[in-house]
Formats: structure tokens, sequence, C-alpha cells
């Protein structure tokens, strides 16, 4: 048997083959959180502006906008944007000015080098705090939403990256000699986490309070403190020249009247924790945290302190305020999606804890090890972005859509069409899950039991309702292959209701195809070609 580094260093050179076979960029699908944070770099570019209405003829009307004194930016946190813009000007030299024609590829490439190449330095990171230690490497990348979000432009794993790294710079394996330099940057890159995902501010303040139980601890947390002061800086400046205010962050902007409603509740948008959002965050089939990866409750088990060490008791402490945080925020469920996306940053903390306490590939961890790859790597395979209103979408999005062709687009689907495309998807996360857990029969037997419990939920009958049934024909008359569907749904149905509002969907699908990226690879209209 290879030893664990060897095996370890096999499931980060796999995770790394995933993110570059995927691209999860649907034809004429409108990803209101790429496309818009896509659009707001390229204008930096394009039109020295990071308006993003300049767009509206490739992407279609911008949404998730901050609208400011008649323009139109994005509300994302910026980090993410302001890094993307030069791996757009490296891409615009290979691909020219954007267009229809080149919009996937050159969100593909932006997406490579900003927030993939952050999933493999967080995994590079994992890899050396936990000793080369193979099962943890395959449960954060394979076995959370670390592998779906890595492969989508959104900013939660650059986040976690960044964040994790600020830790093992100063908390992991502290020194008795304070590193300036060391400190200074580890402020610099937390605080880089905070602009990419406003909530990971949390760690940054118990980063700097756990600090301070070390020997010189006011030293650490003023160097700390230095070193995230030039950030916070530029994000004052942004926020200034963006919305008149150093103070007024890009979220608290909604153009949408329930986004907004939603986020002037409380603290912006964050109020007292409740049970019933804490249930959704953790368990729930759409959304649950500890449904689609329960490899973590190991890790959440392991977070209790033994001995007093900062590092223990900061992982405890930023884990629990994270997700009760969450727990009070309005908008926790995260808009269309599968996964618990906003916990991303605890990821790393709660495998770290696991490995620490000596948790390995034994029956039990392996099949929960199972269980969370089937239920993180199947969402990647085909449209992964599901409404609120789908409780249950491994079964009622994920499944229908596999069986109808619905493929994500990929580098082998013009050559192999269909679901046969993602052979190597699948097998590389087979061979994660392998690598992680070759230890000895009890392993592989844990291992089969958890594939099979995963593969009986995917497999799960469900109620399939009428909302459902319209979502599904409007995303594959939309981005796959125009067959009217939804005329189909609207003749079969009696209701009037129902119909007028088929009628209205069906309506949108021509002006929805009209806009966006175009239709490879299912129609071999293009390529990533000018």
């Amino acid at each position: 048997m290879p030893p664990s580094s060897t095996r370890a260093q096999a499931v980060l050179l796999l995770y790394g083959a995933c993110m570059l076979y995927l691209v999860p960029v649907f034809p004429h699908f409108l990803s209101a959180n790429e496309l818009t944070r896509w659009a707001s770099a390229a204008g930096t570019v394009e039109h020295g502006s990071l308006a993003v209405t300049w767009a509206e003829p490739i992407i279609g009307p911008p949404m998730d906008v901050a609208p400011y004194r008649g323009l139109m930016y994005s509300n994302k946190a910026p980090a993410l944007t302001v890094l993307s813009v030069p791996p757009y000007l490296a891409t615009r030299a290979i691909l020219g000015p954007p267009t229809r024609a080149n919009l996937r590829w050159s969100l593909y490439l932006v997406r490579v080098l900003t927030v993939t190449l952050a999933g493999v330095v967080l995994g590079l990171l994992l890899y050396r705090s936990c000793h080369q230690d193979a099962f943890a490497l395959a449960t954060l990348l394979f076995g959370t939403s670390v592998f779906l979000y890595g492969a989508l432009y959104f900013s939660h794993v650059l986040a976690a990256a960044c964040l994790y790294g600020g830790y093992v710079l100063v908390l992991r394996r502290p020194q008795q000699v304070i590193s300036v330099r060391r400190h200074l940057l580890a402020g610099a890159v937390a605080m880089v986490a905070a602009t990419a995902d406003y909530q990971v501010a949390l760690g940054v303040v118990v980063m700097a309070g756990a600090l301070m139980f070390l020997p010189g601890g006011l030293r650490r947390t003023m160097l700390l403190a230095a070193g995230g002061a030039p950030i916070a800086a530029l994000l004052a400046v942004y926020n200034y020249a963006l919305f008149g205010s150093p103070f007024a962050l890009s979220v608290m902007h909604g153009a949408f009247p329930n986004l907004a409603n939603e986020r002037a509740s409380g603290v912006a948008g964050f109020s007292w924790p409740s049970l019933s959002q804490l249930a959704a965050l953790l368990a729930s089939p759409s959304r649950g945290l500890l449904f689609y990866s329960p490899v973590l409750v190991l890790g959440l088990v392991a977070l209790i302190p033994r001995r007093r060490e900062p590092a223990a008791w900061f992982r405890l402490s930023f884990v629990v305020a994270l997700v009760l945080a969450m727990a009070g925020y309005q908008y926790s469920h995260g808009g269309w999606g599968m996964g618990s996306r906003y916990l991303i940053a605890a990821l790393p903390f709660l495998v770290e804890a696991a490995h620490d306490r000596g948790v390995g590939a034994g029956f039990l961890a392996s099949a929960c090890l199972a269980y969370s790859v089937v239920l993180c790597v199947t969402p990647a395979l085909s449209f992964p972005f599901a409404p609120e209103f789908i409780p249950f979408p491994h079964a009622s999005l994920i499944r229908p859509f596999l069986a109808a062709g619905f493929a994500t687009p990929n580098w082998g689907y013009p050559l192999i069409p269909g679901v046969v495309s993602l052979v190597p998807v699948v097998a590389a996360a087979g061979a994660a899950l392998a690598l992680g857990c070759a230890t000895g029969w009890r392993s592989v037997i844990g291992g089969l039991a958890g594939l099979l419990l995963a593969l009986a939920i995917v497999a799960a009958p469900v109620r399939d309702t009428a909302s459902e049934a319209s979502f599904r024909a409007l995303v594959l008359d939309t981005s796959f292959s125009p067959a009217d569907r939804l005329g189909s749904l609207m003749r079969a149905s009696a209701d009037p209701t129902e119909r007028a509002q088929l009628q209205r969907l069906r309506e949108t699908v021509a002006a929805t195809r009209a806009v966006g990226p175009d239709d490879w690879p299912y129609r071999r209209a293009s390529g990533p070609s000018r």
C-alpha cells in the first residue's frame, strides 16, 4: 500500500483534474452570482468602471446588483472581483474582447485561476497541516461542498483558503519567537478572506482574540491588525467610491425588494439564531451541512479542546460563531444552489480537528466519507442551481436531469456526448475515496456500506410537484435542448392557473436563449476560441 503522503498527493491531483475537466457554465443560464461578478471584473478592464450595465447584451439583465446613483454594481463582497482582474487581462489576450461566443471560456479561465487555484492551495495547506493525511484530504476536497464550489465562480472557497492560511501562519503551530512577517501576512490574507465573504470576518475577530492567549499576545494581535489594515482601507475606499460611504457594504444595496427586505431585518440581515434555521442549515436535504457531509460529525465531536491550545479554541469558537450567525441570517439558504455554501470557511477546521483527534479510515469513518463523496460530487454532475422550493434536489433535480442526458458541460462531452462524458469525474471521485480509505478490509466494507446508503438516497422515490416539474422543463428547454417541454406540461394540465403560469414561463425561453453563454457543448456551435 502506498504511504499516506503519496495517496494524499494523488487525491489533490485528482481534485485539480476534476476542476479543470468540468466547465459548469450552462448555455443561456444567467447565473446571477457568477455573471455579475465577471461583468464587474471585465468592466474594470474594458470600460474602467466596476458598473455592470455594459454587459447586458452579453449576460442579459444583470442580477445580484447594487444600484447607486443610476449605476448598477455587483452586490458581492469585492475581493474575488478585484483578484479576477489580472486573470481576466491574461485571458483577454487569448480570447479577445468579451462576446457571447467567448463568455464561457473567459468565465471558465478566470474561475480556474482564482477559485480553483484557491481550492488547490487550501488542499496543500491541509496536506501540510495534517501531516499528509490522505483521509483528511479526501474528506475536504471530495466529501464536502469544496468540490462543487471549487468548480463554480463563487467566493467561498477563496475565503476558506485565505482564512485557513492565516490560521496556519500564526496559530496552528505558533512559534515562540514572534515573526513579524508571518503575522503581517496572516493579517493580510485573513482580511482578504473577510472581503471575499463578509461573514468570515468573524474568523478574523476570533483569530485576534486567540492570539492574545499566546506569549506576547498583544504584540501578535497588533501585528495581525497591522497586516489587515491596508486591506480594510482598500475596502473602505471601494465602498466610498461606489456607494458614498466607507461603511456602505455592497450587500446592503439590494436591487430586488425581497433581498433588500431580508437584509434590512435585524443587523444587516442577521438576528437571533432560530432552531428551525439551525436545523435547515445542518440537516436539510437541500442545504444541510451534515446531510451532505456526515463525515464532518466526526470533526464536530473533535472540536472540544482537550488542552489549553489557542488553535483548538480558535477552531471551536469560529465554527460555533459562524454556525450560530448563519442560523440567524435571513438569507442563510443562499438562494439557488446546493449545500451550505456559507459554512465552507469552517470546513478545513472541522477536518483538521478530526485529524488531530486521530480520526482515520475505520469502518464508521469510511462509511461516512463514502456517503459524503456521493452526496457532494453528484451535484457537480448536472445543473446544481436548485431553487429553495426544491426540498430534495439530489432525487428531484439532479437525478431527472442525468436521466435526460443533461450532464454538466465538460471537455469530454464533444467526443462522448451525454452522461458517459462524466465517467472521468466519477472515476476520480471513486479513486479519491479509495485512496483515503485504503487502510484495510474494515474500511473497504464501511466504504461500500456508505456508497449503498448514498445511492439509495439519490435513487429515493420523491413526490414530484408541479413547480418542480415546470422548473426542470424550463431549464432543459433553455439550457439543454429546446423541445417545448413547458408546452407539453401546459397541454397536459387541467388547471387554468397552472396553465397560465406555464405559458408565462414558456414565453421567457426565447428571450433567455438570446443571451448568456452559447450552446456548447450540447450543440457544437462554438468552442474555446474568439
